[in-house]
């Protein structure tokens, strides 16, 4: 089987990957969600108040059926089945029609209305409904002004939100107009009325406020004046439909009545008795409803629906950002180690064959030039001095091996910084160095910290401008070595990198992991190593208190 190469691993790709796996897992919740979302609204008050009224036009064209055609009776249950409609114009947010012998009613415009009761005497309503509902803007023309909704306004925003859980947890104070009349004419005869003067009461976040307005239009003739004082005022109901798009194309719950008492309800051509009284359908009257669950938990709880859907996404999105992050720190791990070993070799190949190639050249000289003694002896040193420095090359691999793998025992004892950076200046003795500041005293590993001291030394030997001075700096908390440099390095914390030289070339200055030891070894003993360089200057800090 064929082994999988490792690559620098991508966190825009894991990401992408885990995110739309859980955007599917968390889509099952959120659908779930909207579920009983959907189930909670449509048990909701709205929807009982619907069947309520559903079952008040049931009653009303039943009524409007017995009663005889052109008599008061039937006037006054023809006006109560055309107000019950209103009603459910206004509660239902769908469609409704009623057929009553040759009479066809239905929820298909924009009205008001008001009642009173027809004498002082019998405790019967009269109902009077609007000629034109545009003698009404007027009051839009006032509430407009005034920056106010009107009742169409109110009736839509009603319409999208009212139904919403969230929206009434957020706003439970909804702005709502109350119409009195304080002037009409009326016509009795046909039960019609066109407005006079309105008064409209405006409740807004708690405010209420009162304006009159006059609607009267210019042609009022074959209509009565009727006039109202302040305990006698009517309400103005106005009913604006919510659902244009329905018509008698959307029925899908038709009821007639049976003959006998029986009731049966019919869906295109599926009948089925609900009360079995053994008796022929009676096509007298029959009232036919829209279904307002064929509308989407989108439309009847749009906010509820947007939270749930956002609140998937963000899940969806914080679990894969989770899972991706521990995913993508665990490859980056796998790789960094994968590429420093790679790194690590090449560098280590590179360095090692460069002495050995010098070996093989004496070597092949020593053969040709073995009877001249002098030859001989010069070749025998060089290769003595490759040799020393592969020494050293591994000596310092197997010492950068030690130092990161952090299993040093440390011995701390009182250690004088002073006296451990004199010690290993004797190491140099062609370095100038100039230290500056008072001895301070650390408790640490003698050892440890002077194989730092010697390794910033050999850096500032190895890399430092010739015949410069070193500045070697003791403070409280800080030791601060400066050497001259013929470069500026733009990233000299990289430097601390295993394998990485300063002049940007492998050559025989070194291995290249001095400042790496250095770090690590510092970061054993609980310190700190910065480097930075500037004008000229490569500046080395340990602080001792990181």
């Amino acid at each position: 089987m064929r082994k999988k190469a490792i690559t620098k691993p991508e966190f825009r790709k894991i990401f992408i990957v885990r995110f739309l796996i859980f955007a599917v897992i968390f889509s099952v919740a959120a659908g779930n969600a909207l579920s009983e979302l959907y189930d909670h609204v449509l048990k909701s008050e709205v929807y009982e108040s619907t069947s309520s009224y559903r079952d008040k036009i049931r009653e009303s064209a039943e009524a409007l059926s017995k009663a005889e055609p052109g008599s008061d009776e039937y006037k006054y249950t023809l006006n109560d089945l055309i107000c019950r409609l209103t009603f459910y114009q206004i509660v239902g947010y769908n469609y409704a029609e009623v057929e009553v012998g040759g009479l066809k009613l239905a929820t298909d415009k924009d009205t008001a209305f008001f009642w009173k009761t027809r004498d002082d005497k019998k405790d019967v309503l009269e109902y009077f409904f609007i000629e034109d509902i545009s003698y009404l803007k007027p009051i839009e023309e006032c509430l407009k002004n005034n920056g106010m909704k009107d009742e169409r306004q109110i009736t839509d925003h009603w319409y999208r939100y009212e139904r919403d859980p969230l929206y009434e947890m957020l706003f439970p104070d909804h702005d709502v107009n109350f119409y009195s009349i304080k002037s009409v004419y009326v016509n009795r005869k046909e039960h019609t009325f066109i407005p006079g003067v309105i008064k409209i009461v405006v409740v807004k976040n708690e405010i209420e406020k009162e304006y009159l307005v006059d609607c009267t239009p210019a042609d009022t003739k074959g209509y009565e004046l009727v006039e109202y004082d302040q305990e006698d005022e009517r309400q103005l109901v106005t009913a604006y439909r919510v659902a244009p798009g329905l018509s008698g194309k959307d029925i899908y719950d038709h009821t007639v009545p049976v003959v006998g008492g029986g009731q049966i309800s019919y869906d295109d051509k599926t009948y089925w008795i609900i009360e079995d009284g053994g008796y022929e359908i009676d096509k007298s009257w029959h009232v036919g409803f829209s279904d307002y669950r064929k509308d989407s938990v989108f439309v009847i709880a749009p906010l509820s629906s947007a939270l749930i859907f956002i609140t998937d996404l963000a899940a969806a999105a914080m679990a894969a950002l989770v899972l991706s992050v521990v995913k993508y720190q665990r490859d980056r791990t796998v790789w960094e180690i994968f590429d420093y070993r790679v790194k690590t070799t090449e560098a280590m190949a590179h360095d090692l064959k460069t002495p050995l190639s010098t070996i093989m050249f004496y070597l092949e000289n020593l053969e040709q030039d073995s009877k001249d003694p002098a030859k001989v002896l010069e070749y025998k040193n060089n290769i003595n001095d490759k040799v020393v420095t592969m020494d050293h090359m591994i000596g310092d691999i197997l010492l950068l091996s030690k130092s990161e793998s952090g299993k040093v025992e440390l011995s701390k004892e009182k250690v004088s910084v002073k006296e451990v950076v004199a010690e290993c200046m004797k190491e140099f003795p062609e370095l100038k160095t100039e230290i500056k500041g008072e001895d301070i005293t650390i408790d640490t590993d003698r050892k440890v910290f002077s194989q730092v001291i010697m390794n910033l030394l050999s850096n500032c030997d190895r890399y430092g401008k010739k015949g410069s001075t070193v500045d070697i700096a003791i403070a409280k908390d800080i030791l601060t070595v400066i050497n001259k440099s013929d470069r500026t390095y733009d990233d000299a914390e990289s430097l601390k990198k295993p394998f990485v030289k300063g002049d940007d070339h492998r050559g025989n200055k070194g291995s290249g992991v001095g400042l790496a030891i250095a770090d690590n070894n510092l970061a054993m003993l609980g310190y700190k190593l910065e480097l930075s360089s500037a004008s000229g200057e490569f500046i080395a800090k340990i602080k001792f208190k990181p």
